[in-house]
């Protein structure tokens, strides 16, 4: 699954919204918040991603691989969350010194924890 450009949030009145209306988990690497599309079709829309890295994980350098591990780990097995979701990753910054994949198990823990898998 490639994330496209209609699949990741970019205003931040939706990263707002997400993180005041949705509800989050908490594990040891990173939060995830999500909120459920309402309206009409809203199981058939695409799920949105949202990113947020702040300059307390570290430098740019830092971030930007934070932000890249996530994308892929997204896209690796984000399935779950194909349709009808916002979704915020935050990474905390125990995150910065972690291997790509403990990052994974942290995210698939969370999906598991929200429902979206077995």
């Amino acid at each position: 699954m490639q994330l496209t450009r209609h699949q990741t949030m970019k205003r931040a009145s939706e990263f707002a919204m997400v993180r005041a209306q949705g509800s989050s988990a908490a594990g040891r690497f990173l939060v995830l918040s999500t909120l459920a599309y309402t309206g009409e079709g809203a199981g058939a829309k695409e799920s949105r991603f949202g990113i947020i890295t702040t300059k307390r994980l570290g430098h740019a350098v830092v971030r930007n691989l934070l932000r890249r591990r996530i994308r892929e780990i997204v896209r690796a097995h984000g399935e779950p969350l194909q349709h009808g979701h916002y979704v915020v990753l935050i990474p905390r910054h125990t995150a910065a010194t972690a291997a790509y994949t403990e990052l994974e198990k942290d995210f698939k823990r969370l999906l598991k924890r929200k429902h979206f898998t077995n």
